[in-house]
């Protein structure tokens, strides 16, 4: 099986996009800024709890995560009731790994949190 593609943010990150310009030169991944928004209608009571306790705490999240979210949010729900056997717990352990969620995956998000404007830029220099 072929090694799954890295984002071209991920190659961003690791330099590699700026020695091998010319070939990503035409691929191309539409940006998404949306927010992931409410949980789906159609979701159980308790999967739309896990949905809005979860959403808060990934937000490099947007709004093409919707289905793994609801998937994820789903099995934490029945997790909840103690409804998911340990088959359940691994697919909800990979459902969470693909979004971030674990400290083994977290790195490879590349996420940074939004600067603060209020910070003075001279004030790591005194400190």
């Amino acid at each position: 099986m072929p090694k799954p593609r890295k984002s071209l943010e991920q190659l961003r990150l690791s330099g590699t996009l700026g020695k091998n310009p010319g070939r990503y030169a035409t691929r191309y991944e539409p940006p998404d800024d949306r927010a992931v928004g409410e949980p789906y209608e159609w979701l159980p009571a308790e999967a739309r709890e896990a949905w809005r306790e979860m959403v808060p705490n990934l937000p490099w999240l947007r709004r093409c995560h919707r289905g793994i979210v609801g998937i994820t949010a789903i099995l934490v729900g029945k997790m909840k009731k103690d409804a998911l056997g340990l088959s359940g717990m691994t697919l909800l352990n990979q459902c969470l790994g693909k979004l971030g969620a674990t400290p083994e995956s977290f790195p490879k998000v590349g996420w940074l949190p939004p600067a603060d404007d209020n910070e003075d830029p001279s004030e790591k220099y005194f400190r």
